[in-house]
């Protein structure tokens, strides 16, 4: 099992995003891996993947939430789920894909943010990327 925080923001970029709960406009996620840690940011002009070398996850949460941002931890399996629905390619969507919530009703940050928040187990199945895969 490998880690992931889901960091939610106001990031308010595009005026669309004004019409979104302020705190949960904007979402992406930091997977640990066992080379470090990858921080992806699905925007809608770009899709940022960086490497985090020498970061923990622990530091990085304090970091986030000290600049107001709210920070989800996980657990994520590394197990196949049912295929997921189409849907457009969103933030939302894409940190869905990446920890296997494979839940259409979730369509927002906020609705990623509750869901995540009653998950009791806290433990999620992951549909793709094998954490494990070398990077380089």
């Amino acid at each position: 099992m490998n880690k992931a925080l889901v960091i939610f923001s106001d990031n308010s970029g595009v005026w669309w995003l004004k019409f979104l709960k302020a705190g949960f406009r904007h979402c992406f996620i930091i997977l640990e891996t066992d080379r470090g840690c990858l921080w992806i940011d699905p925007l809608s002009h770009s899709f940022t993947i960086k490497i985090l070398e020498g970061y923990e996850l622990t530091a990085l949460i304090k970091w986030y939430r000290e600049m107001g941002m709210r920070v989800e931890e996980m657990e994520v399996e590394s197990k196949s789920t049912r295929p997921f629905a189409w849907a457009p390619m969103t933030c939302v969507e894409v940190v869905k894909r990446l920890i296997g919530l494979n839940d259409c009703r979730v369509l927002t940050p906020w609705q990623l943010y509750k869901t995540l928040k009653g998950n009791k187990k806290r433990k999620l199945k992951k549909k793709s990327l094998d954490f494990c895969v070398p990077l380089r």
